[in-house]
């Protein structure tokens, strides 16, 4: 089975709105997720207060967790299988891009200027994650880089408005 991760818990100061809720956020994203057969997703929603914003499994970051690496991690050693990690902010990603992520077998997916997006890794079951030097990529060194090709486009996310 597989669990995904919608990582919808940052503050989105550079964009200047909520990204797990701009473009459909969130809930696009669970529709895309389980029209491609998903049965768990998992809302990483940030601190307590921000619990009420999504339905569903929704976790809020524990109190030892200081950063997004540190929440990934953790989030990782909780979960069993097949792990797929979705940004809310990638608002371009469609049925058939997801769909390439579920069935790559494992991976971190190359953008269309090919940089590595870890925030879309594919963690296949019994994956160890990488030494993290306290960066998100770090812990997702291991994994080979995927060449999503004509859905290049669909694998980034937003950071500011001009993106």
């Amino acid at each position: 089975m597989v669990t995904v991760l919608l990582l919808a818990g940052g503050k989105s100061s550079r964009m200047g709105a909520d990204k797990a809720t701009m473009r459909g956020g969130v809930s696009r994203l669970k529709d895309v997720a389980s029209r491609c057969g998903v049965e768990r997703i998992i809302t990483l929603c940030g601190g307590e207060e921000r619990r009420h914003l999504f339905d569903g499994e929704v976790w809020s970051d524990p109190p030892f967790c200081n950063s997004l690496p540190e929440v990934l991690e953790w989030a990782i050693t909780n979960i069993e299988g097949d792990i797929q990690l979705i940004c809310c902010d990638a608002f371009d990603l469609q049925q058939d891009g997801f769909q390439f992520l579920l069935s790559s077998g494992g991976g971190v997916p190359l953008d269309e200027r090919g940089i590595r997006q870890p925030l879309l890794a594919n963690c296949p079951n019994g994956w160890r994650k990488s030494q993290s030097d306290g960066s998100v990529s770090s812990i997702f060194q291991h994994l080979p880089s995927l060449d999503a090709a004509l859905m290049a486009s669909q694998m980034k996310n937003y950071n500011s408005p001009d993106d």
